[in-house]
C-alpha cells in the first residue's frame, strides 16, 4: 500500500512540474528470528532389569566322618582270634552283639588276658573285683578274673544287664559299663551331657566294633 500511494503522488505531480528525483530508502530487511529447535520428548532411560534371585538350594546335611579302621598288628589279631570261641558263645548266651564285645575287649585290654589296671580292674574285659564277683554269682561260676572264658562271659553278662535296664540302648549300656548304672539313671533323670571321657570311650568302642565287622569277625576259631 505504501508503494501504491507513492505512485499516485508522483503521477499527480508529473502533470504540473518536472519532478525532482525522489530517493526512496531501501526497505530495511526484516530479521527473522531463527526457530527454536523443538525439544524432542526425552526418552525414558531403560530401567535395568532387576537381578533375578537364584533359587534357594536345599540345605546340605552334614556328612558323616569317613570311617577309618583301627590298624592292628598280627600279634594283636592273633590274640583276638584266640578268644573268638568265647566271644561267640557269650554273645549267644547273653544276647549281646559279638563285635560289641570285641570292641570293649580291644579298648579295655587289647586282648591281653593278664591285663591289670592301676584302679584294680582285671582281665580281658577289665572288670573291677566287686563287679566281677557279682557277675560270677549271677553266672554260677568261680571268680577267675584272668581266665579268658570267665572274663568274656562276665563282661557279656554285665552288658546284657545294662542293655535290659536301658531299653537295648548300646550307648547307655556302654555309659553304664564305664561309670556304673547309677550314673546313667541320674543322667536320664536330670538330663545334661554325657561326660566327655565317657563319650570318648563310646566312640573308641564303636570304632573298634566297626573295625572287627570289616575284618570279618567274629571268627569262631582258635584255642584257649
Amino acid at each position: 500500500m505504501r508503494r501504491a500511494a507513492l505512485g499516485g503522488l508522483v503521477l499527480g505531480l508529473a502533470c504540473a512540474t518536472v519532478p525532482a528525483p525522489v530517493s526512496v530508502a531501501p526497505a530495511s530487511p526484516v530479521s527473522v528470528a531463527p526457530a527454536k529447535p523443538v525439544a524432542s520428548a526425552a526418552k525414558p532411560s531403560p530401567t535395568p532389569d532387576a537381578p533375578v534371585a537364584a533359587p534357594a538350594s536345599a540345605p546340605r546335611e552334614p556328612q558323616a566322618a569317613a570311617f577309618e579302621p583301627i590298624r592292628m598288628s598280627e600279634q594283636q589279631l592273633a590274640r583276638a582270634r584266640k578268644v573268638q570261641r568265647y566271644v561267640v558263645a557269650a554273645a549267644a548266651e547273653h544276647g549281646v552283639d559279638p563285635n560289641l564285645l570285641n570292641g570293649v575287649i580291644w579298648n579295655e585290654s587289647k586282648f591281653n588276658p593278664k591285663a591289670r589296671n592301676r584302679s584294680g580292674a582285671r582281665g580281658l574285659m577289665q572288670l573291677m573285683p566287686k563287679t566281677g564277683k557279682a557277675m560270677a554269682r549271677a553266672l554260677g561260676r568261680r571268680f577267675r578274673p584272668y581266665d579268658p572264658e570267665f572274663s568274656v562271659h562276665a563282661g557279656a553278662k554285665l552288658l546284657s544287664i545294662l542293655l535290659g535296664k536301658f531299653e537295648d540302648d548300646e550307648e547307655l549300656a556302654l555309659f553304664g559299663y564305664a561309670r556304673g548304672g547309677g550314673r546313667v539313671r541320674r543322667y536320664k533323670r536330670e538330663g545334661g551331657d554325657i561326660p566327655e571321657g565317657v563319650q570318648r570311650f563310646i566312640a573308641r568302642v564303636r570304632r573298634a566294633q566297626q573295625t572287627f565287622v570289616s575284618l570279618g569277625f567274629p571268627e569262631p576259631t582258635g584255642d584257649s
